[in-house]
Formats: structure tokens, C-alpha cells, sequence
């Protein structure tokens, strides 16, 4: 429940630094977006979640980043819950006005990811000096096990 309440705190806080609708954001700066493609449990190591992003993100001296959660409830036991987040390095993420695809690993914290049970997943990418500043995506999926040629 607590993380959900955080999750919901995180997502109302990055829609109130978004551009009003309707409001241009100039034609020297690009907007801020992000979108999640698609997730799928690794086949080797159940406990990762390989999670397909695509963002785009205005050139900035300020901060940036890039942040996956991943939570899933077993729908066998209702207290069990796998939640894990990555967040790359500053430096990973390359703003330069393009549409940029990246895989990033979510590891689970807490246990195994199980395969076509839906997950909640959820990407923000921050550019602090493009506008709109941050933009976040959640999706309901369903995780299944990635080929092996993944």
C-alpha cells in the first residue's frame, strides 16, 4: 500500500510540472516524453524484468534521468508482492532532441517475477532544463518469460 501511495504522490507531482495543454514549448526546445514498449521476465534469472523504453528529452546542462518501477502482486497470495525500480546514471541518458530506445534491467527486491500475471509498470524521465520538465508513463502488463534469443 505504501507503494502505491508513493507511486501516486510521484505521478501527481510530475503532471503539475508539465506545460499547460495547448502551451508551445518553443521550436528550440523538444518536449520531454517517454513511453513503455513492453517488459518480459528474463529466462535465465527469474528475478529480472527486462523492460523496452522509448523517451526523447531536450539538450540541458541540468539534471536528467531515467526511472523503471515494476510491481506485481502474486495472485496467489495477496500478501506477497515483487516491486523493484532502476534509475540510470546521468550520463546514460542522451538528450539531444531524438527519440532514444533503451532495455533497462528491473531487478525484483523482494521475490521472483511470475510469468503472465499482470505487472504496473512505470517510466519518468526528468529533463530539467527542457519543457515540460518530466514526463511519466504507467502501464498495466503482462509480464511473460522473454526467448532465448532475447
Amino acid at each position: 500500500m505504501q507503494r502505491w501511495i508513493i507511486l501516486t504522490a510521484l505521478t501527481t507531482a510530475l503532471s503539475s510540472l508539465a506545460v499547460p495543454a495547448g502551451a508551445d514549448p518553443g521550436p528550440d526546445q523538444p518536449t520531454t516524453s517517454v513511453s513503455i514498449d513492453g517488459a518480459r521476465i528474463d529466462q535465465k534469472i527469474p528475478g529480472k524484468v527486462r523492460v523496452d523504453v522509448t523517451y526523447a528529452c531536450g539538450v540541458a546542462a541540468e539534471a536528467r534521468s531515467l526511472t523503471v518501477t515494476v510491481e506485481q502482486q502474486d495472485p496467489e497470495d495477496a500478501a506477497t508482492k515483487a516491486f523493484g525500480s532502476t534509475r540510470t546514471a546521468e550520463t546514460d541518458i542522451q538528450c539531444d532532441g531524438t527519440e532514444q530506445h533503451r532495455q533497462l534491467i528491473v531487478p525484483s527486491k523482494t521475490s521472483n517475477w511470475i510469468p503472465d500475471v499482470d505487472a504496473v509498470l512505470t517510466a519518468t524521465v526528468s529533463n530539467l532544463g527542457s519543457a515540460p520538465p518530466a514526463s511519466a508513463d504507467a502501464r498495466r502488463i503482462r509480464l511473460v518469460t522473454a526467448a532465448a534469443t532475447d
